[in-house]
């Protein structure tokens, strides 16, 4: 029922995702301060959001997520992937997860999907992220969710239903960094003009309310 991409690049982390749900960027992606994740097929939200603290305690995303699918008794219906701050990368698919379903561990990234139309999904998704390489980072995702969407998506309708980006930046948080179209008849391109919107009146509210402060994790 998803696909999403977890990237770092040494600063900030981010989650971007699409899926034939309504609300996702709700349920499934998780930020850190060292990293990102995402929990989905069947979702935890207790999971990801667990997770997630551990690696903000410094645990590593392959120890933070191993730790908690190990104790989970429906691990074999979950699909959780991410990468820390540090590169090191994690996916997990469980057996039992909706064909078609697995994942891509590149450099300081992962692309993982279920329910999809075929492995080809991923590899688009990957393909695109690594391509825009000279993009900031949620240019990038942006680029890879929409070749994923490209490339089939979710196997259950030709458009996906719902549509997150997150974005974890230490230094300069913007309202961009955060948006989400929770129901539409195809959210991905509108996921891209939410993001423009943010950014172009973003840096608006940049040069007239200067004490205004984004940051999303204090």
């Amino acid at each position: 029922m998803t696909y999403s991409i977890c990237a770092t690049d040494g600063t900030r982390h981010g989650v971007v995702i699409a899926t034939k749900a309504p609300t996702v960027g709700s349920l499934a992606p998780n930020l850190s301060y060292h990293g990102a994740l995402s929990s989905q097929a069947t979702v935890s939200i207790p999971l990801g959001r667990r997770a997630a603290r551990l690696m903000d305690e410094g645990a590593d995303v392959a120890a933070a997520v191993r730790t908690l699918i190990d104790r989970d008794e429906h691990a074999d219906e979950r699909q959780v992937h991410g990468v820390d701050v540090h590169g090191t990368t994690f996916h997990h698919s469980g057996e039992n997860c909706v064909d078609w379903f697995g994942g891509i561990e590149g450099d300081g990234y992962t692309v993982a999907g279920n329910m999809l139309d075929g492995e080809h999904v991923v590899e688009a998704a990957a393909e695109a992220y690594e391509a825009a390489a000279d993009e900031p980072l949620p240019e990038r995702l942006l680029a890879a969710v929409t070749a994923g969407e490209d490339a089939g998506g979710d196997k259950r309708a030709e458009n996906a239903q719902s549509a997150a980006l997150r974005v974890y930046d230490p230094d300069e948080p913007r309202l961009e960094h955060d948006v989400r179209v929770d129901d539409h008849e195809d959210p991905v391109p509108e996921l891209r003009r939410v993001y423009e919107v943010a950014k172009e009146q973003g840096e608006e509210w940049d040069d007239g309310f200067r004490k205004m402060d984004l940051q999303r994790h204090p």
